[in-house]
């Protein structure tokens, strides 16, 4: 469902939000499997972290591991605890993701962008915005037209499916190229875009 206004920009409601990049995914989906490894660490008693640092110098094959306190040695441990964790693989991690998706917000990576839709332009960046003292996501909505690539504006609030957005406002030959202006604007160009498309 969507209705469309006098300045051409379209609102849509929450059966049809726009797509989030899948390397953005991708990315989340490994900052999940991280944040379960160190986890796993977190819960184990010392005794268990020095077992953990001997397979951890047999697995790698490695010199003896330096200070176990240190960033380094925390991530090789948990990586090491990852790799003992039944973890689900992307695809199920991905459908529990879109089921969910308020779960993963707290993991590192973009803000959320909302879930695909068939047909629709493919987010392909998004930024943190602010109006009006609240947080706002402003994501790249990207798709070919003819023979060059078109680009849109979309803007929701964290948590929030629903979105409003511009028109295609920005074209150019590439999609690098589109997403280098979307870059470029800064964060006065993103606030006066969203108050002209909102309500």
């Amino acid at each position: 469902m969507n209705v469309a206004d006098t300045a051409g920009t379209t609102r849509y409601a929450s059966s049809a939000p726009p797509a989030l990049h899948s390397a953005s995914l991708r990315d989340r989906y490994e900052a999940y499997c991280r944040a379960q490894g160190r986890e796993l660490l977190n819960l184990v008693p010392r005794e268990g972290v020095r077992s953990l640092l001997r397979v951890l110098r047999e697995v790698e094959g490695a010199p003896p591991v330096p200070d176990s306190g240190s960033e380094e040695t925390l991530d090789r441990l948990g990586a090491l605890c990852r790799r003992l964790l039944p973890l689900p693989p992307f695809e199920e991690w991905l459908a529990d993701f879109n089921r969910a998706r308020s779960a993963y917000a707290d993991l590192p990576g973009p803000p959320l962008a909302p879930q695909a839709v068939d047909g629709s332009p493919v987010t392909v960046d998004v930024r943190p915005v602010s109006h009006r003292g609240e947080p706002w996501v402003a994501d790249l909505a990207l798709r070919p037209l003819e023979a060059r690539w078109v680009g849109q504006v979309r803007f929701h609030r964290p948590g929030d499916p629903s979105f409003v957005q511009t028109g295609e406002i920005l074209r150019e030959d590439s999609p690098l190229e589109v997403r280098a202006r979307f870059r470029d604007f800064d964060d006065g160009t993103l606030v006066a875009l969203l108050r002209s498309v909102l309500p």
